[in-house]
């Protein structure tokens, strides 16, 4: 009995351990935000003494926020909808052993996991394709079926019965309609599990705007976080603001994903 309480409390101060030291930054950043300029000059650590929110208003207009968000709603919701899409479509036949040498392309997508970012590559090909500094350029580089999301969903799929391809054939259900009505529903835990890895992916990027983009009507709303940045001065108040404003939405999407996204990653795990 003894051993098990001391078990159980060294487990539980380790929890409260990684907690506090995840939540920790969160808590700066939030508390960074509501202070006054002078206030942190003067103290970085301590507390703020005010809810100053109207770091919040000057970042939001100072960042050109407004101009910005719409564009990182479109490249989020249309990369993570023709990822998602195309990783079904590679995942199904590979997990039913519908390909021939679908081991083999299963292989060549995991490998890819594990090589060197293609960002300056993908630049040189879109330089030579015209797609340069124009939203489907920027977005291929986010739109693909592989890595994680591939990985998943081939296990998910495995753990589907196969039987139901096999009704679903004879009462007449084709292909796509068997995909978008039978298949998809059935995914629903793994697809939301993923959707928010692929929409944080894209909402977070900052380098491949830089890097692709340089018209400032198509940047993402990251290029705002710019502003507060300089060679000789950075206000810390408004840009810790500025990083909550963007963090937010993705953070919102997760509380309301969780359920699913615990779901599907457990179902996956023990399917695969």
């Amino acid at each position: 009995m003894k051993k098990s309480f001391a078990v159980k409390f060294g487990i539980y101060v380790i929890i409260a351990f990684l907690v506090v030291l995840y939540l920790f930054p969160l808590f700066y950043v939030f508390n960074t935000s509501l202070k006054t300029e002078p206030e942190f000059i003067k103290s970085t650590m301590s507390v703020a003494n005010s809810l100053h929110f109207k770091n919040y208003v000057d970042a939001w207009n100072q960042a050109n926020f407004g101009g910005y968000v719409l564009n990182s709603l479109f490249y989020m919701i249309i990369c993570t909808l023709l990822s998602l899409l195309l990783a079904i479509f590679i995942a199904f036949p590979i997990a039913r052993n519908y390909l021939k040498y679908g081991g083999v392309i299963y292989g060549a997508f995991l490998i890819g996991m594990f090589l060197p970012d293609g960002t300056i590559p993908q630049f040189r090909m879109l330089l030579s394709l015209g797609l340069y500094n124009t939203r489907l350029g920027y977005m291929l580089g986010f739109i693909g079926g592989g890595g994680v999301t591939l990985f998943m969903f081939v296990s998910y799929i495995k753990g589907i019965p196969k039987e139901l391809d096999e009704a679903a054939a004879i009462d007449g259900c084709g292909y796509f309609r068997y995909i978008f009505t039978i298949l998809i529903p059935l995914m629903k835990p793994a697809i939301s599990s993923m959707a928010i890895l692929q929409a944080l992916n894209v909402w977070n990027d900052i380098i491949r705007a830089v890097i692709y983009l340089s018209d400032d009507t198509i940047l993402p709303m990251t290029r705002g976080l710019y502003t507060f940045t300089g060679s000789f001065n950075n206000t810390w108040t408004l840009q810790m603001a500025a990083l909550i404003i963007v963090a937010a939405p993705i953070v919102i999407l997760y509380i309301f994903l969780q359920k699913y996204i615990i779901d599907g990653t457990l179902s996956g795990g023990v399917k695969g």
